[in-house]
C-alpha cells in the first residue's frame, strides 16, 4: 500500500495534478514511451560499441552509427521526453522543446550517417507528431 503512495505522489510530482484532454494525454503517453524506449536503445548501443570496440560493418545501414551519433540522439530523446513531460503539464514551452529536439532528431541523422540520405518515415512521422501537438496548442499555458 505504501509503494502505491509513493508512486501516486512521484506521478503527481512529475506530471502535474490537472489531467490534459485525452487527446493531449494519449499523444503525451506515446511520446514518453517511444522517447524512453528510443533513448535507452540508443545508450546500450553507444555502451555496445564502447566495449566492443568495432562498428557495425556487417550491416551497410549501421555502419556509420558511432558513440558520438548514439550519445547525441540519446540525449535529444531524453529532451524530448522532457518535452513531453512539459506538454502533459500543459506548459506551451514544452511544444517549442518537442519542435526543436525532433527537428534536431532528423537533422542529427542527416549530420551523422552518410548512409541514410533520406529517411521520409522519419520526416513524416515528425511532422505529424508536431502538428498533432500544434493542434492543441489552445489547451496549453
Amino acid at each position: 500500500m505504501e509503494i502505491n503512495n509513493k508512486l501516486s505522489l512521484a506521478k503527481r510530482i512529475i506530471l502535474g495534478k490537472n489531467k490534459p484532454s485525452a487527446f493531449l494525454r494519449f499523444l503525451c503517453w506515446f511520446s514518453i514511451i517511444w522517447d524512453v524506449l528510443l533513448a535507452l536503445y540508443m545508450l546500450a548501443t553507444a555502451v555496445v560499441i564502447l566495449i566492443r570496440g568495432a562498428q557495425f560493418r556487417e550491416n551497410s545501414m549501421l555502419q556509420d552509427f558511432t558513440t558520438k551519433f548514439c550519445f547525441t540522439y540519446a540525449i535529444l530523446h531524453g529532451v524530448s521526453l522532457l518535452a513531453a513531460i512539459l506538454l502533459y503539464r500543459q506548459k506551451k514551452f514544452g511544444f517549442w522543446l518537442y519542435l526543436i529536439s525532433n527537428v534536431g532528431l532528423v537533422v542529427s541523422t542527416f549530420i551523422f550517417l552518410d548512409t541514410l540520405k533520406a529517411d521520409y518515415v522519419q520526416i513524416t512521422f515528425t511532422l505529424v507528431m508536431i502538428g498533432l501537438f500544434g493542434s492543441q496548442w489552445r489547451k496549453l499555458s
